[in-house]
C-alpha cells in the first residue's frame, strides 16, 4: 500500500506540474493580449441552457471571425447577432421567442432593449456598448403531433418520416418531432428530390390539411404524395464531333436500363468528359436530350441523344505554383504530375492537386487555367498556406485511469519540406505519457509515408507498475482501391515491470526489446465514433530478436474484428472478437518480457472487471498475465432518443498462462447493461458488468465510466 500510495502521489505531482505549466501559458497569452491596455467588449447570453448558451455565443463568434475582439460593439453588431439567435430558436422549434439585450453603454449607462422584432425595429445610431447580455425566453416549441402521408408509395411511410422528424429512437419526445416553417419546406424539397432521384420525374409533394395550436404547440399536417409514372432510360445514342466537324466522327449507342432522374443525367455526361479530359480535351462538353418516349401505365421509357463536343487537344504550357511562402517549391514540384508539352489531363491536374492538399501544409489549393492559345494553356496552383503551429488541449475519462487530460502539440511544414511533427503529453491518475512523432509525407512515393517515433510509458497496472520507454523509425502506406492501412516499423523499447511479485516467475521484469512490428488496418465501417454498419479488421504483428539489437526473442500477434448490423431504425447489433499469443520460438519461455504478456479486463474488453484485472492468477492469487487469450463481445443497442441508447452485453473471455494450453484453459462470463449518451466527440458510456463465474480475488461486478465505442 505504501509502495502504491507512493507512485500515485507522484503522478498526482506530475498532473500538477502540467497544470503549472497550462496556467502560466495562459496568463501569458492574456498578459499579451492586454498589453495594449483596450479591454475588449463581454457577450454573454442566457436563458437557453448551459449547453445551449455556449453553442449560440459560439455561432456568435463568426461575426468577428478573423477580426481583434472588439473594445465597443456597435447597432450592427447587435442586430445581425439578434437575426442569428432568433433564426436559430425558430429552426429549433421556438418559432414566438422573446430576446432581450441588457446593454451597458460606453458612458457607464445601463439600458435594455427589446430585440424580437429588430427587423421592423432598427435599434438607434450611434451605439457604442461595453458589454451585451442577450436574455432568451425561449416561449413555447412548437411539435409534430400527427404527421399522416397519403400518395406515397415507392417508399415505405417510415422512411418518409425521416424527412420530417428523428426517428432514430424508441420514444418519440417533442424535441424530436420539432416544427418550424422552414423546416417544413426542406423536408417537404428533399422527399421530392428522392422520389425523382428514384425515377418519379414528375412526382409533387404538398403540405395538406395543416393544423397547428398556439396554446400547446401542438402540430398536425398531412403531407400529400403524388408519385406519377416512373421513368426509365433505355437507350443513349452518342455522336461525338471533334474539332469544327459538323458530322459526328463516332457513333455508339448505350442500353443503361435505369431509372431516369437528373441525378443520373449528370452522372452520364461527367463520364464521358472524363474520358475526354484523359485524352487532352479540357473543355469536353455533353448535351444530352430526349429524342422519344415511350409511355406506359405507370411506366415511362426515354430514349436520349447525347452531342457530344470534344473540343481542341489542348497541350499543358507553363506550370507554376505561386502563394507559398514557407514551402520548397522543390516540394511542390514533386507532387505535381503533369509535365510541360504534354496533353493537358485534367483528372491528373485534379489529382496533383489533392496530393497537395494532402500535405496537411496547405488550407486550399486552386486550380486555374490560362489559355496561351487555342491549342496551350499554362497550369497554376493558387497556394493558402495554413498554420505551421498548433495547441490542443485533451481530456478524457475511463474508469480505472479515472481523468485524462493532456496536450498536444503540431507543428506542420517543418523546415520548409511538408514534414509534420506532433508532441503528445496525457496525465491520468494512473499513468504517464509522452509520445513523439516525426511524419515525412509521400516519402517514397504518393501514399507512402516514412516516420520516427518515440515515446515513454509509466502505468500503475493493477499488479505492477510498467515502465517503457523507446522509439523507432518506419513507414505506412494506404491503399486506397482495397481501403486498407499497411504501416511497418523497426521499434526499440526498454521495458521495465517493478513492484510485480510474481514477475520473476513468469519472465523478464527488466528487458531491451528490439522488434519489426507491422499494423494492417481495414475499417469498413459506415462511422468511427457511432458504427451501425460494416466491419473493422485490425492485426498487429510484433517479432523481437538479439538480432535486431535488443536481448529477447519473442513472437507476438494480436488480432481483432468488429461487425456492425443494423436490425432497425433504432437497434443495431454490434459483435466483436479479439485473440492473441506471445511465443518464444528460439528462447526459452521464461525470457519472455513480463510487460508482452496479455492483462485483459476493462470498459473495452470483459467489462465485469477493471482493467488488466481478468489475466490469469498465480496460487497466491497475484495477476501473473497470459500468454494467449480470445476475447468475444456481443451487445445489443437498443435507442431511446436520437442521442440517448440502452445496451445490453455478453462478454465471454478464454485464455491460458502458459502457451502450451493454447488456446485456452480457463473462462470468464460478464453480462450486463448501460446507458450512453451521444456526443460530438463520441459515446459516453455508463455500464456495469456482472460476473457470471467469478475467480477467489474477483470482483463481483464493476461499473464502467467511460468515453468512446468499446470495440
Amino acid at each position: 500500500m505504501k509502495t502504491r500510495g507512493g507512485i500515485f502521489f507522484r503522478n498526482a505531482k506530475s498532473f500538477f506540474v502540467i497544470c503549472c505549466v497550462f496556467a502560466l501559458f495562459l496568463i501569458r497569452t492574456n498578459a499579451a493580449e492586454s498589453s495594449t491596455n483596450v479591454a475588449p467588449a463581454k457577450l454573454k447570453v442566457s436563458g437557453y441552457g448551459f449547453f445551449g448558451d455556449l453553442q449560440i455565443k459560439r455561432m456568435l463568434g463568426i461575426l468577428n471571425e478573423g477580426k481583434k475582439k472588439p473594445e465597443f460593439f456597435d447597432a450592427n453588431f447587435i442586430e445581425d447577432a439578434s437575426l442569428l439567435i432568433l433564426s436559430r430558436l425558430r429552426d429549433d422549434g421556438y418559432l414566438r421567442p422573446v430576446l432581450r439585450a441588457r446593454v451597458v453603454l460606453e458612458d457607464g449607462r445601463e439600458v435594455s432593449l427589446n430585440l424580437t422584432r429588430v427587423m421592423e425595429e432598427p435599434l438607434p445610431r450611434p451605439l457604442r456598448a461595453t458589454r451585451v447580455r442577450f436574455e432568451i425566453r425561449k416561449g413555447l416549441l412548437y411539435y409534430f403531433r400527427n404527421l399522416e402521408f397519403s400518395g406515397l408509395h415507392a417508399i415505405s411511410e417510415k422512411q418518409a418520416r425521416r424527412y420530417f422528424i428523428e426517428t432514430g429512437g424508441l420514444l418519440s419526445l417533442k424535441g424530436n418531432r420539432i416544427y418550424s416553417p422552414d423546416q417544413l419546406k426542406h423536408s417537404v424539397e428533399n422527399l421530392t428530390s428522392e422520389l425523382q432521384r428514384l425515377g418519379f420525374h414528375d412526382a409533387t409533394v404538398t403540405v395538406a390539411d395543416f393544423k397547428s395550436n398556439d396554446h400547446t404547440g401542438e402540430v398536425d399536417a398531412r403531407i400529400e404524395v403524388s408519385e406519377g409514372a416512373k421513368y426509365f432510360v433505355r437507350s443513349v445514342r452518342e455522336e461525338i464531333r471533334y474539332g469544327n466537324e459538323t458530322e459526328p466522327a463516332e457513333v455508339k449507342t448505350n442500353w443503361p436500363a435505369q431509372p431516369y432522374s437528373k441525378i443520373w443525367e449528370q452522372d452520364f455526361a461527367q463520364s464521358i468528359r472524363t474520358n475526354f479530359y484523359r485524352q487532352g480535351y479540357p473543355d469536353a462538353a455533353v448535351a444530352l436530350e430526349i429524342t422519344n418516349r415511350i409511355a406506359g401505365t405507370n411506366e415511362v421509357h426515354l430514349d436520349f441523344l447525347a452531342r457530344v463536343s470534344a473540343g481542341p487537344r489542348v497541350r499543358v504550357g507553363k506550370v507554376s505554383f505561386t502563394g507559398y511562402k514557407h514551402t520548397r517549391k522543390s516540394v511542390i514540384e514533386r507532387r505535381a504530375s503533369i509535365k510541360t508539352g504534354e496533353w493537358l489531363n485534367r483528372i491528373r491536374a485534379e489529382r496533383a492537386r489533392y496530393r497537395l492538399s494532402r500535405l496537411g501544409v496547405f488550407d486550399s489549393v486552386e486550380l486555374q487555367y490560362h489559355a496561351v492559345d487555342e491549342h496551350t494553356r499554362d497550369v497554376n496552383y493558387l497556394l493558402h498556406e495554413g498554420k505551421q503551429i498548433d495547441v490542443n488541449l485533451l481530456f478524457g475519462y475511463g474508469s480505472y485511469e479515472l481523468l485524462r487530460g493532456g496536450v498536444q502539440l503540431d507543428q506542420y511544414n517543418v523546415f520548409g519540406l511538408a514534414h509534420h511533427q506532433e508532441l503528445k503529453l496525457i496525465q491520468s491518475f494512473k499513468s504517464s505519457s509522452a509520445d513523439y512523432t516525426y511524419t515525412m509525407p509521400e516519402f517514397f512515393g504518393e501514399n507512402m509515408d516514412v516516420f520516427l517515433n518515440a515515446s515513454g510509458l509509466r502505468r500503475e497496472e493493477i499488479s505492477f507498475t510498467r515502465l517503457e520507454y523507446g522509439g523507432g523509425i518506419g513507414v505506412r502506406q494506404f491503399f486506397k482501391s482495397a481501403g486498407t492501412d499497411v504501416s511497418a516499423r523497426y521499434n526499440y523499447q526498454i521495458l521495465h515491470a517493478s513492484d510485480a511479485s510474481a514477475a520473476k516467475l513468469e519472465g523478464l521484469q527488466n528487458s531491451r526489446a528490439a522488434a519489426i512490428i507491422t499494423d494492417i488496418t481495414r475499417d469498413k465501417r459506415d462511422n468511427p465514433l457511432y458504427p451501425r454498419h460494416g466491419y473493422k479488421l485490425f492485426s498487429d504483428i510484433e517479432i523481437a530478436s538479439d538480432y535486431l539489437g535488443g536481448n529477447v526473442n519473442y513472437q507476438r500477434l494480436d488480432l481483432s474484428t468488429s461487425w456492425h448490423l443494423p436490425l432497425s431504425d433504432s437497434q443495431w447489433l454490434h459483435l466483436g472478437l479479439s485473440h492473441g499469443f506471445v511465443a518464444t520460438v528460439g528462447s526459452a519461455s521464461k525470457d519472455l518480457p513480463f510487460n508482452r504478456r496479455f492483462f485483459p479486463g476493462g470498459e473495452n474488453s470483459i467489462r465485469g472487471y477493471q482493467e488488466g484485472e481478468a489475466a490469469p492468477r498465480n496460487s497466491h492469487g497475484k495477476i501473473v498475465g497470459a500468454e494467449t487469450y480470445t476475447l468475444a463481445n456481443i451487445e445489443f443497442e437498443q435507442a431511446l432518443t436520437p442521442k440517448w441508447s440502452l445496451v445490453a452485453f455478453l462478454d465471454s473471455l478464454g485464455f491460458a498462462r502458459r502457451l502450451e494450453d493454447y488456446p485456452m484453459n480457463e473462462e470468464l462470463f460478464s453480462a450486463g447493461g448501460g446507458i450512453s449518451w451521444k456526443t460530438f466527440i463520441g459515446p459516453v458510456r455508463l455500464e456495469y458488468g456482472y460476473n457470471l463465474n467469478p475467480r477467489k480475488h474477483d470482483p463481483i461486478g464493476t461499473l464502467q465510466f467511460s468515453l468512446g465505442f468499446p470495440f
